[in-house]
């Protein structure tokens, strides 16, 4: 049986990732090439194309656990809170959606890229 791992320790291990690339680029930047940073760039959008579901699955999740009655909220109405909130990781995840498509224009053209 598989070990259950904590969604928010995965997400704080890719931040952590995320941070460790960008010191990497910066700290190798007169060594690196166009095709190097082309393959970040594609593996980037790969990310940035995943987080809509996550926003979503997240929304979802919420709302199941408030229809079993497993949220508290410290004033208001838990049901309430919770679709606000739903609905406001909804919006993000169509951002995040926009970003992805925004990546497609560079992430095109440094595949076109190459080094010297």
């Amino acid at each position: 049986m598989a070990v259950k791992q904590d969604p928010a320790t995965l997400v704080r291990q890719a931040r952590d990732l995320i941070e460790e690339f960008n010191r990497a680029v910066l700290d190798d930047r007169n060594d690196l090439s166009a095709p190097a940073l082309s393959e970040a760039t594609q593996a980037l959008k790969s990310l940035v194309e995943r987080l809509p579901q996550a926003f979503e699955q997240t929304a979802d999740v919420l709302e199941l656990l408030a229809k079993n009655n497993k949220v508290t909220v410290e004033q208001g109405d838990p049901k309430e809170e919770v679709a606000t909130t739903a609905a406001e990781l909804r919006t993000v995840a169509a951002g995040s959606k926009q970003l992805a498509k925004s990546l497609a224009n560079p992430a095109s053209a440094l595949f076109l890229m190459g080094g010297r």
